[in-house]
This record gives C-alpha cells, sequence and structure tokens, in this order.
C-alpha cells in the first residue's frame, strides 16, 4: 500500500524546543525528520517493498520525493528543506490527491501520514472554515494517520484536535465504490515533546499499520511458508455486513487455464514472497520429506550435503519456484480459498523493469461463489473428467434455462448501454400492460452487467425505478407502483445481487379492488 508523507514546513515548525539536555538544540522540523527516519528504519526491516512519496506543504504544496523504494532519497533530501510561510492543510491535501490519482488512480487504497506542529493557525470560525474546504472524502480507498509534533498539555493541540479528528473521519469515509474494508486512521500524541517522545508515537503508528502479513500457502502435500505483501485488509461483500478476514492457511484447490479464467474483478492485489530459506534446518523445511532413504535403510539427515544446501539457498527445494515455473510454463492460475467463502487466483508475474524480478501474484476476488460468474459458482468447480467425450468449455452453461431470453448485451459504446437503459423505463412508463416485457428487460440487463461484473448498474437502475414510482400519476392502477417497488428491490437483494442463475419474476398478488358493503 503507498505511503505520502506529509510534512509541514511552515514557519512554526522552525520554533526551537526547550530541552534538558544542553548538548543538544531542537526544532519540531528536527524532531519531525527524526520520526520520519524512525518509520523509514521500520519499513527497511517489515516492509522493504513499500513505496514512499514525501510533499512538504505550507501555504503551497511540493513534491519533494516522488514514489519510490529508495529509501536514502528521502533522508538525504530532508535536510535540504526549506522553511515555507503559514500552514494550509487543505491546499496540501489538494496536493495530494493530485499526486495520488496520476500515480495511482481510484482503485489502489492509500495511507497518508500527516505531520504537523499541532496549531491549525486560525480561531474556531477559522477552523470551520478549514474544515468545510477540506478535499474529503478522498475518491480512492485512504486513510490518513495525523503525528502532532508538540507537547500533550499544549492549548494549541486541545484547539486543533478538532480539525484533526475530522480530517481522520472524513478520509475513511472514502466515495470509492471497494469491496476493501480498511482500518481507519488515528492521531498519534506524543507521550512528550522530543526526539523519543515522537519517535515512540512513530513506532506505534508503525506496529499499528505496517504489521507483515504471514501464512501457509499450500497444494495437497507441499506447503511453505509466505509473506503477503502489502498485508491484506478485511473484505466486504456488497450489500451484507459480514466481513471477509484472510485465513492464515491459502489452499491451492486447482488450475485453470488463464484464457478460461479471463480476468475476474480483483479488490487487491499481493506479491506472494517466500520465507528466506537461509539458516534452517531440515526440521523447518517444507514438506518435501527431509529424510531421503540410502540404500542401507538410513536417511542422510545431517550429512554434508544438507549442510551445503543450507549454505547455498539456491539449492533448498522452494514450492513457490516450482508454482511459478509451472503456471508460466503451461500459462495456467491457481485458484486459492482464502476462506469461508472467498477464493482469489495464483499468477506468474515478472516485474518489468531492470531487475526482472519474478514472484507469485495474489488477486484476491470479491467474496462469494460468483466473484467470476462465467465460471459458474466457484465453490463447485471440480477436476476434469478425462473419460467424458463432452468437448464443452467455458463459460460453463446455466443448468437454468433463463424466462428472459434475448439476445446478450453489448456495451461497446456508451449510447448502447443508456438505450438499454431507457428500453427498461419505457416498459416501466407503460405497467400494468408492460409487466412481463419490463421483467424480461430486467434479466437480460442484468445477466450482463453480472457477467461484466458491473454491478453498479444494477443499483443504479433500481433507483431510476423508485424515481418512476414516485412520479406516477394518480389515476395509475397500484399494481404499477407495487411492481416499480418490488422490481427496484429485487435488484438490489444482497442475496441474489451477483447470482447469474437467479431470474426476477413480477410480483404474483391478486390486484382486484372489491367493494365491501357495510
Amino acid at each position: 500500500m503507498p505511503t505520502v508523507i506529509l510534512l509541514d514546513v511552515s514557519l512554526s515548525m522552525s520554533r526551537p524546543v526547550s530541552t534538558t539536555d544542553t548538548t543538544e538544540s531542537h526544532t519540531r522540523f528536527t524532531i519531525a525528520s527524526a520520526a520520519i527516519n524512525t518509520f523509514l528504519d521500520y519499513l527497511c526491516i517489515h516492509a522493504k517493498l513499500e513505496y514512499v512519496a514525501l510533499v512538504t506543504f505550507s501555504s503551497v504544496y511540493e513534491v519533494a520525493v516522488p514514489f519510490t523504494r529508495e529509501f536514502d532519497n528521502i533522508r538525504v533530501k530532508l535536510p535540504q528543506l526549506e522553511e515555507g510561510d503559514k500552514t494550509c492543510i487543505e491546499a496540501a491535501l489538494h496536493g495530494v490527491n493530485h499526486l495520488i490519482l496520476n500515480e495511482w488512480g481510484y482503485q489502489t487504497p492509500v495511507q497518508i501520514i500527516l505531520i504537523t506542529d499541532g496549531s491549525c493557525g486560525v480561531g474556531a470560525i477559522g477552523r470551520n472554515r478549514i474544515i468545510q474546504a477540506l478535499p474529503l472524502p478522498p475518491t480512492y480507498p485512504a486513510k490518513i494517520h495525523i503525528l502532532p509534533v508538540v507537547s500533550p498539555h499544549d492549548p494549541c493541540l486541545q484547539h486543533a484536535m478538532p480539525l484533526y479528528q475530522k480530517i481522520v473521519d472524513l478520509a475513511s469515509n472514502t466515495v470509492n465504490n471497494s469491496n476493501v474494508n480498511l482500518i481507519r486512521g488515528a492521531i498519534y500524541c506524543p507521550d512528550q515533546l522530543s526526539v523519543p517522545g515522537v519517535g515512540v508515537a512513530m513506532t506505534r503508528l508503525c506496529e499499528q499499520h505496517y504489521q507483515e502479513f504471514w501464512c501457509t500457502l499450500k497444494c495437497g502435500q507441499l506447503e511453505t511458508r509466505v509473506q503477503i505483501f502489502p498485508a491484506p485488509h478485511p473484505a466486504q461483500q456488497e450489500g451484507l455486513a459480514a466481513s471477509y478476514t484472510l485465513s492464515n492457511q491459502l489452499h491451492v484447490i486447482g488450475f485453470l487455464q488463464q484464457q478460461d479464467l479471463g480476468t475476474p474483478i480483483a479488490i487487491s492485489k499481493h506479491l506472494v514472497i517466500p520465507q528466506a530459506q537461509v539458516g534452517t534446518n531440515s526440521s523447518t523445511r517444507e514438506n518435501y520429506g527431509s529424510k531421503t532413504p540410502t540404500k542401507e535403510g538410513s536417511s542422510n539427515e545431517g550429512t554434508s550435503t544438507d549442510e551445503d544446501n543450507i549454505s547455498d539457498p539456491s539449492k533448498v527445494p522452494n514450492f513457490c519456484v516450482l508454482l511459478h515455473g509451472a503456471l508460466k510454463v503451461e500459462g495456467m492460475a491457481a485458484i486459492v480459498q482464502l476462506g469461508s467463502d472467498w477464493w482469489g487466483t495464483v499468477s506468474a508475474w515478472c516485474e518489468v523493469s531492470r531487475a526482472r524480478r519474478s514472484c507469485l501474484l495474489l488477486s484476491i476476488l470479491r467474496p462469494g461463489a460468483s466473484a467470476a460468474p462465467w465460471l459458474g459458482a466457484l465453490d463447485q468447480l471440480g477436476p476434469a473428467d478425462e473419460t467424458s467425450v463432452s468437448t464443452e468449455t467455458f463459460p460453463v452453461r446455466s443448468w437454468r434455462s433463463y424466462s428472459g431470453g434475448g439476445s446478450g448485451c453489448a456495451w461497446a459504446r456508451p449510447h448502447a448501454l443508456l438505450a438499454d437503459v431507457q428500453k427498461v423505463l419505457r416498459h416501466a412508463r407503460k405497467l400494468p400492460d408492460k409487466t412481463q416485457h419490463l421483467y424480461k428487460e430486467l434479466n437480460r440487463l442484468r445477466r450482463a452487467a453480472i457477467s461484466l461484473g458491473f454491478s453498479e448498474l444494477l443499483t443504479c437502475v433500481g433507483s431510476a425505478l423508485e424515481r418512476e414510482c414516485t412520479v406516477l400519476p394518480s389515476s395509475a392502477p397500484p399494481e404499477c407502483a407495487l411492481q416499480l417497488a418490488h422490481a427496484a428491490a429485487a435488484l438490489r437483494d444482497p442475496r441474489t445481487a451477483l447470482d447469474i442463475k437467479h431470474t426476477l419474476q413480477p410480483l404474483a398478488a391478486n390486484f382486484t379492488v372489491t367493494s365491501m358493503s357495510h
């Protein structure tokens, strides 16, 4: 997950800090620089592949160091930063949004660490004006952490805390329709205004949000310990409150050709990094069988060959290397079960750079068995029957014949999509005579949207049907409002939202109005 360090370089950061140590003199800026070095030291050990950018701000912002994995570039830049004028957090966040959208787009989760001096520089009225001008919530998944370089008893901090808390809260309310459930950011106030005190606060931030994630990758009898980078976050299924957390054991349940798998929507992608084999012994190796029988029936455990393998990692068997080679050569992807009713895919990946590093890439799919509708239910896939004479390939034909019929939708251009939606609304305005036609078009539109992973379209169509219900003329039969409300609710029903086999049916009811005698 990329990280932006947003550093305040206003004049107030140059204020000296009184300490009992007379040998060193510090300002809030030098303490902030020490905290950034603490953060980079932590990443060097636990998250070497993290991308970090340094953005400075006062009344304007500047990208001091673009996104990089060379953390020394940031260390070298810190002493060279120049002072600015006043603090303007809203301008800084505008700059961060521009940087992130240009580099990472709308889908990549990002962490922002705001380091400032604990003073918003205005009164209560100005503080409210700043809150209204904040470019939050962002259009991408994000969480903001705030590290105020200030004494916890400073009155300025108490005045600025409502602003800081509002920034953290607004950043968590992202407008992006991502299924990733990010842990919200926080404010990390130091216990004392000193290099050790602020360093402890930064370490606390790192331990909570930059922890490594280790698990076991298994395939039959083979297994290995791997790191998933960046660490995965809990996910939510659209329309349901249940949260899905990645298991500590990832099971490879089968393999598919890449052309059959296609490109299902992934809520996040992660590198699968095998645990280093240097310094291991036969008891901690992967399950390849640590004891190899000899002619005499004994094992060669503890021989010089094993010692040579330990000293040379390239001679140690590694399941990840085996899996990467097999997937690359065969042009296949592995289907991995991540937890209950949650799947992902593992494929061979090669970095496009001079280093040409290769590793496995884990794509985490949306929760539910219908994450790749053209494959059918993922929990029902099984081994190919070699004795079968059927030549049927993917996509899997549904066992149910759809009542909707009709041809599929082709949305190569925006006007084609608009035409299909308008056809649905035309039938909706001619109820009850066009009830069957309405549901026929809805089923056709729904199947196409689910197959393309375009579930947001169904939500929008449901909202449009509800609007049609509110503008019905007073002379319209009661069946019209009931059918429109039923269709809108059926489109957004979380139990069948992504079930491509489900068919919407008209509301079956007796709408005959009979008079009662008194």
